[in-house]
């Protein structure tokens, strides 16, 4: 049994959670509810269980990424990092990974439990998708994010698989039209890595990534994209009707969006620093923009 005697051991364990993260999880969940809400089937105590199981599997995926990149010499003492718990071996990372693996299976053991329990086979389908494209986004042998293919492996994951998993718990069924309602939270979640990725483009010579195949100049329109695509959609779903006009609320977020892309931009242009924390003020915006869109969807 391990005690962890000082308070910068609790701080340790805080910053290897990463918990800028944790709203690409709570949020597309919330929104998963949401639809259950407009549809009468909303179950609190389902909902919370759910919540859990899938944040459990997310703490251990986080632990479980940082320790292969730290082994595979892809984050370094001298990087510029939102967490270096691992490879400062401020937490010992073997024993970091035993943890990881516990909360993954304490949440897939939860799970699975819960589809048994209700007859809800299809979600044993979503449940392997997330547990497996998480664990393997940079552990062997697949390697995910080492191959080009992590971005697209959390659009998929985090923006769009956990709003149907929360709905199909307390439906029984998927929500095929809620996929355009959550693209927001996959676009939002996929800048996070995508300017984590283009402030990486030198460490990152001994993978491949998407940034790292088109080059910075190419990468930064596609992060403009990716930015300024939630914008067009929250148009075009109050042109729709499927949003009231209050929901224009979300182009409060445009300045930090503005301010984001200016960033990009003159890290393009040579300012590196500008790159340094961009990942985390990315993960602002999906907070910021994606409450307003849970709101906007709730009320209308």
């Amino acid at each position: 049994m391990v005690i962890i005697r000082k308070s910068s051991d609790i701080q340790d364990w805080i910053e290897l959670l990463r918990l800028f993260s944790w709203p690409c999880i709570i949020l597309p969940a919330i929104l998963g509810g949401g639809f259950a809400y407009r549809h009468g089937v909303f179950n609190p105590g389902i909902f919370i269980l759910l919540l859990a199981g899938i944040l459990m599997i997310h703490i251990g995926i986080t632990i479980v990424n940082e320790y292969y990149d730290v082994k595979n010499n892809i984050d370094t003492l001298e990087q510029e990092k939102p967490s270096k718990v691992l490879v400062e071996e401020r937490i010992e990372p073997d024993f970091a990974l035993k943890v990881s693996k516990l909360f993954m299976l304490a949440g897939a053991l939860g799970g699975s439990i819960f589809i048994i329990i209700t007859g809800h086979w299809p979600l044993f389908i979503l449940l392997a998708i997330g547990l497996g494209g998480g664990y393997f986004y940079t552990a062997p042998p697949i390697n995910l994010k080492y191959i080009g293919l992590g971005v697209p492996a959390n659009f998929i994951i985090l923006g769009l698989l956990i709003p149907q998993a929360i709905y199909y718990g307390m439906a029984g069924e998927f929500y095929l039209a809620g996929v355009g309602l959550s693209l927001p939270m996959g676009l939002l979640t996929v800048a996070i890595l995508w300017s984590n990725d283009m402030r990486d483009i030198e460490a990152d010579k001994s993978i491949i990534t998407l940034v790292g195949l088109l080059g910075l100049k190419k990468s930064f329109y596609i992060y403009l994209l990716i930015v300024l695509a939630p914008y067009f959609l929250l148009v075009f779903y109050i042109y729709q009707g499927t949003f009231e006009i209050i929901a224009l609320a979300g182009f409060l977020t445009l300045p930090l969006a503005n301010k984001l892309i200016w960033s990009a931009y003159k890290g393009v242009q040579g300012q590196k620093r500008k790159l340094a924390f961009i990942d985390q003020k990315s993960a602002v915006l999906m907070l910021a923009f994606n409450s307003i869109w849970i709101i906007s969807y709730l009320i209308s």
